[in-house]
């Protein structure tokens, strides 16, 4: 009967394994015996964060902008809840080359702009008919961040001619512009990639 022996134990930053032995060759094995070292904790813990990430981040990203487009259109319906009104109205006037308010309503307009944002929102929020929606969001950033160059005057009329609170408003909406642009990378199916599963080698 051949004698049993134990080969070199091989290192494995897994879990603690166990003991097996080889049917052909009555060679008992130990593997899997190192346990996780703190730090193949912190990279096991980086990976599982990454993969959360890499699956769930760009919904996030949709969901929360379109929360935000639907609650700010919802306020919008409200004459003086919202405090971007002011700036919305003349923002329009200009736009519409004085048809608001002269020839439609100040009301009906901010009814008109509550009703487009109500509409992205809930488009990005379902997650359907994206298409519509980003051509939506495109022509809805434009207006928003139009007053930066039509209301320069207003917008940057604090000390030194720093923004003022409307024209803090306005440059923070630059943010919604980049999130709109990887949104719309989904539409034709675009999504993220992992560089170090095509290169794992990678440091």
């Amino acid at each position: 009967m051949p004698t049993k022996t134990y080969l070199d134990e091989i290192a494995s930053p897994v879990y603690p394994g166990e003991l097996f032995e080889e049917a052909q060759t009555g060679v008992i094995r130990r593997e899997n015996q190192v346990a996780l070292g703190p730090r193949a904790m912190v990279e096991a813990g980086e990976a599982a964060i990454h993969r959360w990430l890499m699956r769930y981040s760009i919904i996030a990203l949709r969901i929360s902008m379109g929360a935000v487009y639907f609650v700010f259109g919802i306020l919008k319906y409200f004459p003086g809840v919202s405090p971007a009104q002011d700036l919305a109205l003349a923002t329009t006037h200009l736009l519409s080359f004085g048809l608001v308010p002269a020839v439609i309503p100040s009301g009906v307009a901010m009814a008109l702009i509550a009703t487009l944002e109500c509409a992205i929102g809930l488009l990005l929020l379902a997650g359907r008919w994206l298409r519509p929606a980003i051509c939506l969001l495109g022509a809805q950033l434009t207006g928003i961040l139009s007053p930066a160059v039509l209301l320069a005057g207003r917008l940057f009329a604090g000390p030194h001619h720093m923004p003022t609170l409307e024209g803090q408003y306005v440059l923070k909406d630059v943010i919604l512009v980049a999130v709109a642009m990887v949104i719309a990378t989904t539409v034709r199916g675009g999504a993220l990639t992992d560089v170090y599963e095509r290169c794992p080698t990678r440091k």
